[in-house]
C-alpha cells in the first residue's frame, strides 16, 4: 500500500474527507474513541469487547498516520475527555487510556483545569489527575471562569475558587458564569451585574430585563 492509499484508508477510518485539517482529524479520533473506547464494554460479551479493541486499533493507526505523530503526545496538549463507561462516569486521554477511573454519577468536560461531577446528588470539582478540588457538597454547580465557579449552597448561589474555598458567599437565587469580570445575577426579584469584589450594581431597568 502506498502511503497515499494509506491516508485514504485512514482517512474513510476516521470518517473523513480528503483535505480534512489536522483539527477535524483530532476531533473526528476523540470522537470515535468515546464511542469505542474497551472499557466501556466491559460488561458486555467478549465478542463485542474484541470488536471495541479492534476498532481502537484502527483508529489509532488511522490517527498516527494523518498526524505523523503518536497518539500519546496528544495527551500533553488536552486534558481528560469525560467518558461514559455504561454506569459511571471517568475521564480518559488521547490516546484512550483510562485517566480517572469511572467513579462519578454524572461528570462534564474540563473548563478553566477543573471539571463539575456529581456523586450521590452533590456536585463538586475534580482536576485532572483525578485529585477532588472541591469535595461533593453542592446542589448544582456551573463550570469554572475566570478563576469562579458558581455553586448552589443551601438553595443559594455563590462562587468558589480552584481551591473549592467561597470567594463569593452564597445568596443568589440566580448566579452565571464571569465574563470578562462580571456576571449576572438574581437577588430576589432584582436582577444585576456581579463584579469579582461581591458588588453587585443592580438593573435600573426592573426585574424583568435580562443583563447581557
Amino acid at each position: 500500500m502506498t502511503p497515499e492509499q494509506e491516508r485514504l484508508q485512514a482517512l474513510q477510518v476516521l470518517d473523513l474527507e480528503p483535505g480534512a485539517s489536522a483539527e477535524e482529524v483530532k476531533a473526528a479520533y476523540r470522537d470515535l474513541v468515546k464511542v469505542w473506547h474497551p472499557d466501556r464494554y466491559q460488561h458486555e460479551s467478549e465478542r463485542l469487547r474484541k470488536r471495541a479493541e479492534e476498532h481502537m486499533k484502527r483508529i489509532t493507526w488511522a490517527y498516527e498516520i494523518l498526524i505523523g505523530q503518536p497518539a500519546e503526545a496528544e495527551t500533553r496538549k488536552h486534558p481528560p475527555m469525560v467518558m461514559d463507561f455504561g454506569r459511571r462516569f471517568g475521564y480518559i486521554d488521547e490516546t484512550g487510556a483510562t485517566v480517572i477511573e469511572p467513579q462519578f454519577d454524572e461528570a462534564r468536560e474540563f473548563v478553566g483545569g477543573l471539571a463539575a461531577v456529581r456523586i450521590d446528588d452533590k456536585w463538586g470539582f475534580v482536576n485532572p489527575e483525578g485529585v477532588l478540588a472541591a469535595t461533593p457538597l453542592y446542589d448544582a454547580a456551573g463550570d469554572f471562569s475566570e478563576g469562579l465557579a458558581a455553586v448552589q449552597w443551601y438553595g443559594r448561589w455563590g462562587y468558589i475558587d480552584v481551591t473549592g474555598t467561597f470567594a463569593i458567599t452564597p445568596r443568589f437565587q440566580e448566579a452565571g458564569p464571569f465574563v470578562n469580570g462580571v456576571a449576572e445575577v438574581r437577588l430576589g426579584a432584582r436582577r444585576g451585574k456581579l463584579y469579582r469584589d461581591g458588588h453587585v450594581e443592580f438593573d435600573p431597568f426592573g426585574s424583568g430585563r435580562h443583563l447581557t
